[in-house]
C-alpha cells in the first residue's frame, strides 16, 4: 500500500485536472479510463452495432453511388473518317493526248474530288445533320442547334507538320522568338483523315438541365451522321452523268446511208471517250453479273467500229452509194459553203493575231551587273502576250480541222458526179441495219455495266469512317473507386460510434459513482 501510494503521489500533477490518465485493468485510479472496461462494454454492445456496421457500410455505398451519378462526365463518342477518292493531279500526264485532262491521284491531304480545299463544316450543315436524324425515333427530342452544339471536327496534322509545331513550341520554350517568326510563315498541311467526336448532353450553355441520350443511341446517331455527309460527297462530286444514247435516235430511214454513218461513227467516238477519261479504277472494276470490265467493252467497241462500221462506211463512200443522189450532193455543196466562210474568218483572225504578235513588245528590264557598269536587258511576257498565242493555237487547230472537213465534202462531192447510178443501196442499208444494232447492244452492255459500278464503293464510298467508338463503362466500374471509399469511410464511421459509445458508458459510471461517493461523504 505504501508504494501504491508513493507511485500514485508521483503520478499526480500540481494540477490534478489538467490531464486524464489512461491505464489498462487499474480501477484504483479516480482520473483513469479503463481501457479494458472499455472493450467489455464493446463486446457487451456487439449485436446493436452489427446492424449498425451494416447499416453506415449500405450508407456509404449509397452515397457514393449518389455522388457518382451527380458528378459524372457525360459519354463522349468519336469516329475517325478517312477520304477515299482520287483528285485531279497538278501534273498533266504526257501518255494522255488531250492536255485540257489531268490525271487522277488518290487523296492525300483534305482536298475535294473536284480540286479544290475540302469544306469540312458540311459535317455540321442542316443538310447533312437533317438527313441524318430523318427517320430516327430518339429517347429524347434534339434539334440541329442542339446537335451541332455538341458536335466538333479534328483536322489531323501530317508527319512534317506536326514536327515542325513541335518545333515552334520548343522555340516558345526556349524563347526564341526570332526562330519562332520564320516558322510561323510555315504553312501547316493535313493529312486527309479528321476526327469527328459527338458529346453527350444535350441543351444551351447556361442551362442546368440537359438532355441525355443512351450511350447506344449517341453512337448510331454519329455513324448516321457520317453516312449522311458521305451521301452528301457522292451527291455534290460524283460523276453520275451515264452515257447519252446517241445510237438508237439515228432515223436510218429518212437519213441517206452515208448520213447515217457519219452519226453513228461520232455516236461511237463520244461513246469511246466518255469511257476512257474514266479512272483507272473504274475501268478495271469486274461486273459480278457479266464477269467483264469497262476495258473489255471499251475494246468490243473499238473491234464493232473498225469491222461494222468503218469498213461499211469506207465501202459506202468508196462506190458513192446512197438513196438520192441529187439530195445528197446538195447537201454536201451546203456544208461545203458554210465550212470554207467559216474557214475565212479563222484566216483572218489568225492573221489579226498574227499582225498584233509582230507589233507586241514584251516589258523590257535592265538589271545592272554587280562589279561592272554594263547592264543587261530581259524581256518578261505578260498574261495578254500569252493568252494570244493560247488563241493563235486554237485557230490553227481549228483552221486545220476545217480544212480536212472541206477536202473531205469536195472529196464526195466529186466522187458522186463521177458515178452515174449506185449499186448496192439494199445490201448497203442491212448491213447498216446490222452495224446500228450491234453498236446498240454495246452502248446497253456499257450503260449497265456503269450502273452496277455506281451502286458499288467506287462511286458511294467517298469517306470511310470508323465505327464510333466511346469509353462506356457500367455504373458498378465507373463507381468503383467511389463506392470502395464510401464502404470503408462507412465502416469507420461505424466502429467510431461504437468506440466512442462504449467509451461514454464508461465516462457515464465513473460520474455516477462519483456523485455516489459524494451523497455518503456528506451524509
Amino acid at each position: 500500500m505504501d508504494r501504491d501510494e508513493r507511485q500514485k503521489e508521483g503520478l499526480l500533477p500540481i494540477d490534478k485536472d489538467a490531464q486524464i490518465n489512461v491505464v489498462v485493468n487499474n480501477p484504483n485510479e479516480d482520473d483513469a479510463i479503463d481501457l479494458g472496461r472499455v472493450f467489455h462494454n464493446i463486446k457487451v454492445k456487439r449485436r446493436i452495432y452489427a446492424w449498425v456496421l451494416l447499416l453506415c457500410f449500405v450508407a456509404g455505398i449509397c452515397a457514393s453511388l449518389l455522388l457518382y451519378q451527380l458528378t459524372q462526365k457525360p459519354l463522349k463518342v468519336s469516329a475517325v473518317v478517312s477520304l477515299k477518292y482520287d483528285v485531279p493531279n497538278p501534273e498533266y500526264d504526257e501518255d494522255i493526248n488531250d492536255p485540257l485532262i489531268p490525271s487522277m491521284i488518290p487523296v492525300t491531304d483534305l482536298t475535294a474530288p473536284d480540286g479544290m480545299e475540302l469544306d469540312l463544316n458540311q459535317v455540321t450543315s442542316s443538310f447533312v445533320l437533317q438527313s441524318a436524324l430523318s427517320g430516327m425515333e430518339l429517347s429524347q427530342p434534339l434539334t440541329i442547334a442542339n446537335l451541332r452544339d455538341n458536335l466538333h471536327i479534328d483536322r489531323i496534322l501530317t508527319e512534317d507538320s506536326r514536327r515542325q509545331q513541335e518545333v515552334a513550341a520548343s522555340m516558345i520554350e526556349d524563347k526564341n522568338n526570332a526562330a519562332y517568326t520564320q516558322v510561323q510563315g510555315i504553312e501547316l498541311t493535313y493529312d486527309n483523315r479528321f476526327v469527328v467526336s459527338l458529346s453527350n448532353g444535350f441543351g444551351n450553355e447556361d442551362s442546368r438541365v440537359k438532355l441525355y441520350l443512351k450511350d447506344e443511341e449517341l453512337r448510331l446517331l454519329l455513324n448516321r451522321i457520317l453516312a449522311a455527309y458521305n451521301d452528301y460527297l457522292v451527291t455534290t462530286y460524283a460523276d453520275n452523268k451515264l452515257p447519252d444514247d446517241e445510237i438508237s435516235v439515228i432515223d436510218t430511214d429518212s437519213l441517206d446511208i452515208l448520213e447515217s454513218l457519219d452519226l453513228l461513227r461520232s455516236a461511237m467516238d463520244n461513246l469511246y471517250d466518255y469511257c476512257d477519261v474514266k479512272p483507272d479504277a473504274v475501268k478495271n472494276y469486274r461486273s459480278w453479273r457479266t464477269g467483264r470490265s469497262l476495258n473489255d467493252l471499251m475494246e468490243d467497241l473499238e473491234l464493232a467500229k473498225s469491222v461494222n462500221v468503218d469498213y461499211l462506211y469506207s465501202y459506202v463512200y468508196t462506190n458513192s452509194i446512197v438513196k438520192d443522189r441529187n439530195k445528197m450532193t446538195t447537201n454536201y455543196q451546203f456544208q461545203l459553203r458554210n465550212a470554207q466562210t467559216e474557214l475565212s474568218v479563222v484566216n483572218e483572225n489568225i492573221d489579226n493575231i498574227q499582225s498584233i504578235l509582230e507589233k507586241y513588245k514584251n516589258d523590257e528590264i535592265f538589271v545592272s551587273m554587280q562589279e561592272s557598269d554594263t547592264a543587261k536587258s530581259t524581256q518578261t511576257t505578260t498574261d495578254y502576250y500569252n493568252s494570244l498565242i493560247v488563241q493563235q493555237a486554237q485557230f490553227y487547230s481549228k483552221a486545220a480541222e476545217l480544212e480536212t472537213t472541206i477536202t473531205d465534202l469536195q472529196d464526195k462531192i466529186d466522187s458522186l458526179n463521177a458515178v452515174s447510178e449506185a449499186v448496192g443501196t439494199e445490201q448497203a442499208s442491212e448491213e447498216l441495219a446490222n452495224a446500228v444494232n450491234v453498236c446498240h447492244q454495246i452502248y446497253v452492255q456499257i450503260y449497265d455495266h456503269l450502273r452496277e459500278i455506281e451502286s458499288s464503293a467506287f462511286y458511294t464510298t467517298y469517306a470511310e469512317c470508323s465505327v464510333a467508338q466511346g469509353k462506356t463503362e457500367s455504373f458498378i466500374r465507373g463507381a468503383a473507386k467511389k463506392v470502395a471509399i464510401g464502404a470503408i469511410g462507412g465502416l469507420v464511421i461505424a466502429c467510431g460510434l461504437w468506440f466512442l459509445s462504449a467509451l461514454m458508458i464508461e465516462l457515464r459510471g465513473k460520474k455516477e459513482k462519483e456523485e455516489s461517493e459524494k451523497e455518503v461523504t456528506e451524509q
